[in-house]
């Protein structure tokens, strides 16, 4: 809105900027008592008077938008949708896009057969639009569907401009995360490597590659993406995983040692990879005092786990068990979502936690495979 004075609060457009301020400031459920005030207030407005004020048919395609959106990543798919869905009357010269918006909404929610079904239509309605198959081999990504997922991947690959550089990082990004799912690690590592040159962005990504390959056991290949990462929280860090791993502790704890003298809030991101050094240095303090601010303003699963295992190595399960739901409660809200924590995740608080009673009773928190040596 160009409007020079500050608007009313209960104008449509001091409706807007409340709504926008609550979500910016993390009060989400305020933030969507606004949306869905301004959007049922804008959804009565007249036709004459939309065609006088077309600035208010802009805000209202708007702020279902900005609705939608916190309704999804709070996992209320079905609120989401219905909100939506009425852009598909009140704005039908975009119906394809809400379609498209419909259908991934769908399948989030579960409707997967439906939602995907509408996706391929849409697909084979536009076959020479990269973005729609792009959308098709991520939503069958999450589906678990790998096959179908690459089909519409090479058709977006296939059908992209070569001049738009954006669209074909982001094929080669879903195609590094298709191949990383199907276990074929060099089809992945080329398929980063292609959005890498593409987007210079891209580079901020490395640490997964670096996480994928000490996954499979590939350290010395590992250690050569590490080197091409430039947040030091993260390269440090990753320098003392692959030393632990392949038996050189005092390296490990050396390296870990220079991440944790690093201030965590010089970086842009890496954070979580300063706690957890701290963490595995074995004294909890420093990353718990930097966690009492961060986690209020941007909580992550990761650094809320990595929160309850500093408590754990605390002696206090009660604030571990806190911040272990909390986790994955987040985690449901993903996509795919996920009920419990990582195994991998157990094996590191096995490793900095020795008391195994406090263990047993936060062991259930975790996806642990049960064996005969437990």
């Amino acid at each position: 809105m160009s409007n020079s004075h500050t608007p009313l609060p209960d104008s449509y457009e001091g409706l807007h900027n409340r709504a926008l301020v609550a979500a910016r400031t993390g009060d989400t459920e305020g933030a969507i008592v606004l949306f869905r005030r301004l959007t049922d207030r804008l959804s009565q407005l007249s036709e004459p008077i939309l065609q006088r004020r077309p600035d208010l048919r802009d805000l209202h395609q708007q702020a279902r938008l900005e609705l939608t959106g916190l309704l999804a990543s709070e996992g209320r798919y079905a609120e989401a949708l219905e909100v939506e869905q009425v852009l598909l009357r009140t704005h039908p010269h975009n119906s394809e896009a809400w379609r498209r918006d419909l259908a991934v909404l769908r399948v989030a929610k579960g409707e997967v057969e439906a939602g995907l079904a509408e996706l391929q239509t849409l697909a084979d309605s536009n076959p020479n639009l990269p973005g729609i198959w792009l959308v098709l081999g991520r939503e069958n990504l999450l589906a678990g569907r790998l096959a179908e997922s690459e089909r519409a991947l090479e058709r977006a690959r296939a059908v992209c401009p070569k001049d738009d550089a954006d669209t074909l990082a982001q094929i080669h990004l879903q195609r590094f995360l298709l191949y990383k799912e199907m276990k074929q690690l060099d089809d992945a590592l080329s398929a980063w490597e292609e959005a890498a040159k593409l987007k210079p962005e891209v580079g901020k990504t490395v640490d997964e590659v670096v996480s994928t390959l000490i996954e499979a056991g590939r350290y010395s290949q590992a250690q050569s993406y590490v080197a091409r990462n430039d947040n030091a929280l993260q390269a440090g860090f990753e320098q003392g995983l692959i030393a632990s791993l392949t038996g050189k502790p005092i390296d490990a704890r050396d390296a870990w040692r220079q991440v944790a003298k690093l201030d965590p809030d010089k970086f842009e991101y890496g954070h979580d990879a300063w706690v957890e050094a701290v963490l595995r240095l074995g004294d909890p303090d420093p990353a718990l005092e930097w966690l009492q601010d961060s986690l209020a303003k941007h909580g992550t699963p990761r650094s809320l786990l990595l929160s309850g295992i500093g408590w754990a190595m605390r002696q206090d399960v009660e604030m571990a068990a806190i911040l272990f739901q909390q986790a994955i409660h987040l985690m449901r809200r993903e996509r795919p979502p996920r009920q419990k924590l990582d195994g991998a995740d157990w094996r590191l608080l096995d490793s900095l936690v020795a008391d195994d009673e406090m263990k047993a009773k936060l062991k259930p928190y975790f996806a642990v495979v049960e064996t005969l040596w437990g």
